[in-house]
């Protein structure tokens, strides 16, 4: 069963109870996405070992001034004795993914380096890319590789890429039921 309560101070805050867990979010799709992964991976049918990399946004909610190093994902797990490092990005865009934010990159070069670091080292890296289209959500797994392809190619003529791009070159990843979660098993399957 859940409970979804509306913050009367702050409209913009969402309380989301569940029997085994208590989320507070605002309205960031990333976040709301990182829940999503976070449920998959949590998921019996997953069976996977796995852990959330702490990153500033988490650490600043209990220290004033948080000072976090940069990491090189969102989750790392491990499935068949095969590390795995997953990093999450969202779009509302539906007609193309981001590749900056102003002058921030989408997907900055440190987690490309770490991926393709850990892919060296016979792990697996991923960045799962969701399109954010209400009532029609998908999500598609690229390689720290095809994300450095995607700057040195897109990059240099435009500053996103279309999502048909994502629809040739990339892994989609199954929708399961409600409540909204993907298909990690079958990725992680792919690959091992």
């Amino acid at each position: 069963m859940i409970y979804i309560g509306i913050s009367l101070n702050r409209p913009d805050v969402y309380t989301i109870l569940t029997s085994s867990e208590v989320l507070v979010m605002k309205g960031s799709t990333g976040k709301n996405f990182e829940a999503e992964i976070r449920r998959s991976l949590k998921d019996k049918r997953t069976k996977c070992f796995w852990f959330r990399i702490q990153d500033t946004n988490d650490i600043s909610k209990f220290v004033k001034q948080a000072i976090a190093e940069k990491q090189p994902g969102d989750f790392m797990a491990v499935y068949r004795s095969k590390a795995l490092l997953i990093e999450c990005k969202t779009s509302r865009n539906l007609t193309a993914f981001p590749l900056y934010y102003g002058t921030t990159r989408a997907i900055p070069v440190h987690q490309v380096k770490a991926g393709e670091y850990l892919e060296r080292n016979g792990g697996v890296g991923y960045l799962l890319i969701r399109r954010d289209e209400p009532r029609n959500k998908r999500v598609f797994a690229i390689t720290p590789s095809q994300a450095g392809y995607l700057y040195g190619y897109f990059g240099k003529k435009r500053k996103s890429v279309p999502w048909n791009w994502f629809e040739k070159n990339a892994v989609e990843v199954d929708r399961l039921a409600k409540p909204i979660r993907w298909n990690l098993k079958k990725l992680f399957e792919e690959d091992i």
